[in-house]
C-alpha cells in the first residue's frame, strides 16, 4: 500500500507519564496542540504503563517484566486493553474535547490502523506482548482530512483477531514512519539525552553510535536513540526527545530550543 500524501505536514506526539495523566500538564499541552492545528495535522500516541500496573494489582495480577518488557499473560490482555484503550484513551479524548480539540480515540484494531505479532514465549510464559507487524494509514488520513485529532492507544490485534499489547514508543515510530511525519516528538520525564548533566541538543546517526559506545546513551535510551535513527532513514523529518515543562514547550521542542533532536 502506498504512503498517502497529506495536504499538511504531520506532527506525531507520543505522550505518557505525567503528561498523559496530570491535568495541570494536560491543560497547557492542549493549548499548544491547538496552536499547531491550523498549519499541521496532529497525531497523539499514548501509553499508560503506570496505570496498567496500578489497576492490574488491584485486580490481583502481579505485573511481570523481562528485560524491561511487560509480560502480558492471556488473562491479563483484557485488563490491559480496558485500561489503555478504555480508561486512559477516553480520559484524554474527553479532556481534549473539553479544551476545544476535535479528538477521536482509537486503538490499532480500529480500521486495522496497525496490527501486531506476539513475542511468543518470554521467560517461560506465553505473552500477548508484541510488535507492530502491519499498518494501514487510511483511517488516520480520513480523520486528518476531516479535521479531527486522532488519539491512538497502543493495543491492537493479531491476524486471528486476538488482542496484542504493543509498546507505545514502537507504535509511534511505526506510524510516524508509515505517514512520513515531519516531526516525531517523544514527551519524556527527562529533558533529553544527557551528557555530564547537560542536554545534548543535536545528534546525528554517527554521533548516536559514538555516544552509545561511550556509555552516554545507555539503558532504555539505547532503543529510543537507535529507533530514532531508523525512523529518520524511513522518511521522518526529525525525532525529538524531551520534557514538557508548560505552555509553549511543544513549540520549543519542535524548534530545537528544548530536548534532543535527532537528524541524519
Amino acid at each position: 500500500m502506498d504512503t498517502p500524501v497529506l495536504a499538511k505536514p504531520l506532527i506525531t506526539v507520543k505522550i505518557g507519564g505525567k503528561t498523559a495523566e496530570d491535568t495541570a500538564q494536560l491543560r497547557p499541552f492542549a493549548a499548544d496542540l491547538k496552536d499547531l492545528m491550523a498549519d499541521h495535522y496532529l497525531l497523539i500516541v499514548h501509553g499508560g504503563g503506570a496505570e496498567v500496573t496500578r489497576i492490574s494489582k488491584q485486580l490481583g495480577f502481579e505485573p511481570r517484566f523481562h528485560e524491561g518488557i511487560r509480560i502480558t499473560l492471556s488473562e491479563e490482555m483484557d485488563v490491559v486493553e480496558m485500561i489503555l484503550s478504555g480508561k486512559v484513551n477516553k480520559h484524554l479524548v474527553r479532556f481534549f474535547q473539553s479544551r476545544g480539540l476535535p479528538a477521536v480515540g482509537l486503538c490499532g484494531a480500529d480500521g486495522a490502523t496497525f496490527s501486531g505479532r506476539t513475542l511468543g514465549e518470554v521467560d517461560g510464559n506465553e505473552t500477548r506482548t508484541g510488535n507492530v507487524s502491519e499498518s494501514d494509514p487510511r483511517l488516520l488520513t480520513t480523520l486528518f482530512e476531516a479535521g479531527f485529532l486522532p488519539v491512538l492507544s497502543s493495543t491492537s490485534m493479531d491476524k486471528k483477531g486476538v488482542g496484542v499489547n504493543i509498546n507505545a514508543d514502537s507504535v509511534a515510530f511505526e506510524v510516524a514512519c508509515r505517514l512520513h511525519s515531519e516531526s516525531l516528538v517523544f514527551i519524556s520525564d527527562i529533558p533529553g539525552v544527557l551528557k555530564d548533566g547537560q542536554v545534548l541538543k543535536s545528534l546525528n546517526r554517527d554521533r548516536v553510535r559514538e555516544e552509545i559506545a561511550a556509555g552516554t546513551i545507555n539503558g532504555g535510551m539505547i532503543p529510543k536513540a537507535t529507533s530514532a535513527v531508523e525512523a529518520l532513514k524511513h522518511g521522518v523529518g526529525q525525532v525529538i526527545i524531551g520534557q514538557y515543562c508548560g505552555r509553549g514547550s511543544l513549540g520549543a521542542l519542535l524548534k530545537g530550543e528544548m530536548g534532543t533532536c535527532f537528524h541524519l
